[in-house]
């Protein structure tokens, strides 16, 4: 191993604690959404990427790229991930790094470098189209969910036109269609439980789902839409399918 290698391993080890210390700490701040969703990713303004690919998650070989002094100065960080709509998000890698986690952890080195500018990250998704079941979809459109929710990401690029699957598109267009100009007002989650409270247009709705079997009646709200959109009017319970409900 050279000298560098060796310095770079070893400058690794010591910033990963304070990496993993901050991606609790560090709350993502963006709170107005337009133009959240675009087709695919084009460096009008010619400014330096760092383009990373997390799809195996081998971080601790990702910081290096991060705090390396011969690099260039970095404006914005882009996370190229492909989603396996086969895994829920909310399964953890090593008992820690859910979907959520890899996103807070991300963003924490890159708020921590000198060598990109503090911003919001950058996520290009790509779709291996097959297939879909109902819990393939589920998981595509939780994945939007959580990026939403993080509040750490200013732009996911997808390739609309790479979406071959009629139900993937309608959730997509759906989520879209209740995103843009929308305000972010919180996220909770408890246990199974999560819910992302939004505003649009004066009107307040809640995104709900749960990550465990179980189903939960749910009451008070006025008007409660599916994942696709359809109107849903009796027999409204909370489930592993994300719901619309909109507030009284």
């Amino acid at each position: 191993m050279s000298i560098n290698k060796l310095k770079s391993s070893i400058h690794t080890i010591l910033i990963y604690p304070l990496i993993f210390m901050f991606s609790y700490l560090l709350k993502g701040k963006k709170e107005e959404y337009k133009s959240f969703f675009q087709n695919s990713f084009k460096n009008s303004q010619n400014e330096n990427i760092l383009s990373i690919n997390i799809d195996t998650f081998d971080f601790k070989n990702k910081i290096k790229y991060f705090f390396d002094k011969d690099s260039l100065l970095f404006d914005k960080t882009k996370i190229d991930y492909t989603l396996n709509l086969d895994k829920s998000p909310e399964i953890k890698e090593f008992r820690i790094f859910d979907f959520a986690k890899k996103i807070d952890m991300i963003y924490s080195v890159s708020m921590l470098s000198s060598r990109v500018s503090n911003d919001n990250l950058l996520f290009d998704f790509n779709l291996v189209n097959k297939k879909f079941n109902d819990e393939n979809i589920n998981n595509f459109f939780k994945h939007l969910l959580i990026a939403y929710s993080s509040r750490k990401i200013d732009t996911i690029f997808l390739l609309k036109d790479s979406i071959k699957d009629k139900n993937i598109l309608k959730v997509y267009d759906t989520f879209n269609l209740h995103l843009e100009d929308s305000k972010f007002i919180k996220f909770s989650n408890s246990k199974d439980l999560y819910v992302i409270t939004c505003e649009k247009k004066n009107k307040k709705f809640d995104i709900i789902w749960l990550s465990s079997n179980r189903e939960i009646e749910l009451t008070d709200f006025t008007k409660v839409y599916d994942k696709f959109g359809n109107l849903l009017e009796k027999d409204i319970k909370i489930t592993k399918n994300p719901i619309y409900a909109f507030h009284e």
